[in-house]
């Protein structure tokens, strides 16, 4: 998908290995670090509701049965009836490694698509994803740590949360980059306005890609696994912040200039062939 996209956006694959190689260690990182305030406000739409969810169900645990939709409240009863019996529900994956690999990067796949493309619904579907992801995390917190299994859950989350809450992030801030090209069209017409935002949105979706594999290997073989120390786990988690820190942030050159695809950087940038509105 990753090499299949990119080639779509770009149209220039002389050499589909190095053109996707290129992509990930250039392109991805620099069209995120120029669209960084996208995924700030994607962060702030997920963990905002999170804290809030969480110091409201401590406060009153009658909130953790208030509904989001029809028959899913934010807690359920049977994540409930897991935690009063000191158990995780997480507990069973590691007798499923590999399945349970495939089926959560498979979900997590799924969650980043939905904040992706929700754009194209000026944004509603991806702010929609962001807050109840964030108000359902928040509760399944706040339902451990009233059962004084917070810190549990923590170890769990740990070695792949970087990776995987890394991604959701920056899925829902191609989609809010989507939708400032539909909301705010500026000097062009929104049609154009969209097919300039298109561009490094995507670019910034299929970056993460990678990332939900990475976290679904580690979450289906390592996260659950109770016969790791939780000490080992939080080395996992450090190791891996520190390593996608280091890749997003520092910036790199291509070791060969013959590859060079056109990279947009920033959907700011204004691009003289595009008619402007009138």
């Amino acid at each position: 998908l990753v090499v299949k996209g990119h080639n779509q956006v770009y149209q220039s694959p002389k050499n589909r290995w190095r053109d996707l190689a290129h992509y990930l260690w250039i392109t991805f990182p620099a069209v995120y670090r120029n669209n960084i305030i996208y995924v700030v406000v994607s962060f702030l739409l997920f963990a905002l509701p999170l804290v809030g969810t969480w110091a409201m169900i401590l406060d009153d645990v009658k909130v953790a049965h208030l509904e989001l939709q029809p028959g899913h409240p934010i807690v359920s009863d049977e994540l409930f009836a897991y935690v009063e019996r000191k158990q995780l529900w997480t507990d069973a994956a590691q007798e499923q490694s590999p399945a349970a690999s495939s089926f959560i990067a498979t979900n997590n796949i799924r969650v980043c698509l939905l904040s992706f493309v929700g754009g194209i619904s000026f944004g509603l579907i991806t702010v929609y994803v962001l807050i109840t992801n964030g108000i359902s995390i928040g509760g399944v917190f706040a339902a451990c740590q009233l059962h004084d299994m917070a810190l549990r859950l923590a170890a769990f989350v740990a070695p792949h949360g970087v990776f995987e809450l890394s991604a959701i992030w920056i899925s829902g801030g191609a989609g809010l980059l989507m939708a400032k090209g539909m909301l705010f069209p500026g000097q062009y017409k929104r049609a154009d306005s969209i097919k300039l935002t298109a561009r490094p949105a995507f670019t910034m979706f299929a970056g993460c890609i990678p990332l939900l594999l990475i976290a679904g290997t580690i979450e289906g073989f390592i996260s659950p696994r109770t016969d790791i120390p939780q000490e080992a786990k939080y080395i996992v988690s450090t190791a891996t912040l520190i390593v996608l820190l280091m890749y997003l942030f520092i910036p790199r050159k291509w070791p060969s200039q013959e590859l060079k695809p056109e990279i947009i950087i920033s959907a700011d940038e204004p691009l003289a062939q595009l008619p402007q509105s009138k």
